[in-house]
């Protein structure tokens, strides 16, 4: 007779085990297999052993479809399994272990406990009343778990197990000191900021890691993990269970409308991203037009050359409008804003005292023309359909005109960035993102202004001349 041993384990053992095996559950199994074998005069021709959940019946389990596969070969004559329950705990696998072995005409189950003869029907009966048993225990233990997660969620207390997550001090193995918290928590509130003021991840993942600041996990930040920490609930001093929020034990680390105003932006469906993993690759794209035809210019690079050209003259749709060096454009652009933030006017335009009534509704219009601005980009790609893209801009539309409403009530007219009185000098470590934000603030684009418009500089001309470009600030 040759008998094939298969042993489970329902979870790995924890590290640091004091057991002076950590798999001597394991070994014990198979151990009073090849006994059982040993007393039976048969020959144990294979051992399966694995650590799978029985909570999940139908997890892939490749041991034991190794084990299905050597009945099915009629390589094997009789099944040794230390309990029914270590084979299965649902009576799908149990009848499916049972038809592979009557089809392969495998007849014999042998426990420590109990020899099945799958030949004698109430023996067959009786496996599949184990299975049930098993079946039952396990939906008992998991509406336990489920009533005991739901009262954890409803008092606002953490789950417990897994990683620790950043800016919370953790517990057990992965806990950390109380500093190194509240450090992580000034990062998140860096990195809410950042992104309302228009910043992206990627800009944020890169600044970070130049500056080595340290996740969980030690490894680099990447925009899907800062993203996962940002819009977190818990961030926002809340406790999340199966798609419910409650009231956390523990305090915010941003206030819950700055979390969601972060989540709206991170989450919103219109968001476009590349394989570099940012949303745009040059500064004044989506800002800058063709003063003949006013399409918009896009970037345009050619070995060392780069520059901004008609989008309709790159797509070949006949005509030569507009093509210009970029750097002259940009050093224009960029110098006439530093000008603007180092005068005496500006602090009148752009100053806002923290208790200023106009504050969120800026906040608000900032957050509502990147959406939009989004929208128009989804379109353009023909991501989405003319349909949808009404609906969503008529509603943003409207938001914003509610807004514009409230300033104007208010008698506000100034400049909506937040932009460093250090401009000049911190330019050149700001993200792409981050500048083309405080760009966008400024500037007047399409429906209410033209933007940057440039214009060709007449035939023959071959310096860069001011003059062809023409620019509609907001103030």
């Amino acid at each position: 007779m040759r008998a094939a041993v298969y042993c489970r384990l329902s979870k790995a053992p924890k590290v640091g085990d004091s057991s002076t095996n950590p798999r001597s559950s394991l070994d014990r199994q198979e151990q009073d297999g090849r006994r059982i074998a040993a007393e039976q005069g048969w020959d144990v021709v294979a051992v399966f052993r694995e650590i799978v959940p029985a909570s999940d019946p139908f997890k892939a389990r490749k041991e034991w479809t190794q084990l299905l596969e050597l009945i099915e070969a009629k390589e094997v004559d009789a099944v040794i399994l230390w309990m029914e329950d270590r084979a299965n705990r649902h009576v799908v696998t149990a009848a499916e272990l049972v038809k592979v072995c009557k089809e392969a005409g495998v007849s014999r189950i042998v426990l420590p406990s109990y020899e099945y003869d799958l030949t004698d029907p109430e023996d067959e009966a009786k496996f599949y009343g184990e299975a049930v048993r098993a079946q039952q225990e396990i939906a008992r233990m998991k509406k336990r778990i489920r009533r005991m997660q739901l009262e954890l969620a409803e008092n606002g207390q953490e789950h417990g197990g897994g990683k620790r997550p950043f800016g919370f001090t953790g517990s057990g193995a992965h806990k950390v000191p109380l500093a190194r918290a509240l450090a992580e928590q000034e990062m998140i509130r860096e990195a809410t900021s950042r992104i309302l003021a228009g910043d992206s991840l990627r800009g944020i993942c890169i600044d970070w890691n130049k500056r080595g600041v340290a996740g969980t996990t030690g490894q680099p930040w990447a925009t899907r993990t800062l993203k996962r920490v940002l819009t977190s609930p818990r961030t926002a001093g809340l406790r999340e269970h199966n798609g419910n929020l409650y009231p956390a034990t523990w305090s915010p680390i941003v206030p819950r409308e700055q979390w969601e105003a972060v989540k709206a932006i991170l989450e919103d469906p219109a968001r476009r991203t590349n394989d570099r993993g940012g949303v745009y690759r040059y500064l004044l794209t989506g800002m800058a037009f063709c003063g003949v035809c006013g399409n918009r210019l896009v970037g345009i690079r050619k070995g060392d050359y780069f520059g901004y050209g008609c989008a309709k003259t790159e797509r070949g749709e006949g005509g030569k409008c507009v093509q210009r060096s970029a750097a002259p454009v940009e050093e224009l652009i960029t110098e006439a804003l530093f000008l603007a933030v180092e005068s005496p006017e500006w602090d009148r335009l752009a100053d806002r005292p923290a208790n200023d009534p106009a504050r969120g509704l800026h906040e608000q219009l900032a957050r509502d023309q990147g959406l939009l601005d989004r929208l128009e980009d989804k379109i353009a790609q023909e991501l989405i359909s003319p349909e949808a893209a009404m609906r969503n801009r008529a509603e943003i539309e409207r938001r914003m005109d509610a807004a514009r409403e409230k300033l104007a009530r208010l008698g506000d007219s100034r400049v909506t960035a937040r932009v460093p009185r250090n401009l000049r000098v911190v330019w050149p470590h700001l993200s792409l993102d981050r500048r083309r934000a405080i760009l966008k603030a400024v500037l007047k684009l399409p429906p209410e202004g033209k933007g940057i418009e440039v214009y060709p500089t007449g035939p023959g001309r071959r310096a860069f001349d001011p003059n062809a470009i023409k620019v509609t600030w907001r103030a």
